[in-house]
């Protein structure tokens, strides 16, 4: 069973953390599904059936059986993802034609569903420094290729002032994600696998991602607001 996960999804499943109900193979397993993120849970709970379908003696003789149970194994998976507090596509929007993006968000995707944020951090940066060039591109401000996450972020924060389209009660929080985008610059850049570096903690990566998403949803609004309003101007 631990061969199986480790090679399946590089995954310790005997970890002390799924071990709430108890030490057993069955217990480690149930504290797994009840402690481990929805959408990863899925994942494993699919996998796992796929495995068992391929040992015949686990199969049940009556067909209908077997199909009451695949049936149910459905439902219970789709019911686990939608269950999911991960909304990422509030965050990670395919913004532009570039055929990156979407390989690009996927792999974000399966390492935070999968539990890695720290192996998701050089990811997300690039994700950001797409979204926030293209952002300032639409506005007519082309940027450098050189240009770091953090002032990509500012120059398109001080737009959003100077336009009027966050109000005086906003403008502190986008000085705050400015310190915040430039924390994930210098993560990406010391503490992820841009470079041949030690990984930030699993914890600090979390938390560092999570607070970025919330800020890319954020913008996401921002956006979404000026384009209706854009729609709404009579011609």
């Amino acid at each position: 069973m631990a061969e199986w996960f480790e090679e399946t999804f590089d995954l310790n499943i005997f970890q002390e953390r799924f071990q709430v109900e108890g030490h057993s193979k069955g217990k480690t397993l149930r504290g797994f599904v009840e402690v481990a993120e929805p959408r990863f849970v899925a994942q494993v709970v699919r996998a796992l059936w796929d495995y068992r379908c391929t040992l015949t003696d686990y199969r049940e003789e009556d067909t209908e059986e077997e199909a009451r149970l695949a049936e149910w194994l459905k439902r219970f998976a789709n019911e686990l993802e939608a269950a999911s507090t991960m909304k990422l596509e509030d965050a990670l929007t395919d913004f532009s034609r570039d055929t990156t993006l979407p390989k690009l968000r996927a792999a974000i995707a399966n390492d935070l569903v999968a539990e890695k944020p720290d192996v998701a951090l050089d990811r997300v940066h690039t994700y950001c420094v797409k979204r926030f060039r293209h952002l300032l591109s639409e506005r007519g401000q082309p940027v450098d290729a050189k240009t770091p996450l953090h002032a990509i972020f500012g120059a398109y924060g001080k737009l959003l002032r100077d336009a009027g389209e966050v109000t005086q009660f906003a403008l502190p929080t986008l000085r705050v994600q400015h310190k915040l985008f430039e924390s994930l610059n210098e993560a990406r850049n010391k503490r992820s696998f841009a470079h041949d570096n030690d990984l930030l903690s699993v914890s600090e990566a979390q938390f560092l991602i999570d607070c970025v998403l919330s800020s890319l949803a954020f913008i996401e609004r921002i956006e979404s607001s000026r384009s209706q309003s854009e729609d709404d101007i009579p011609f």
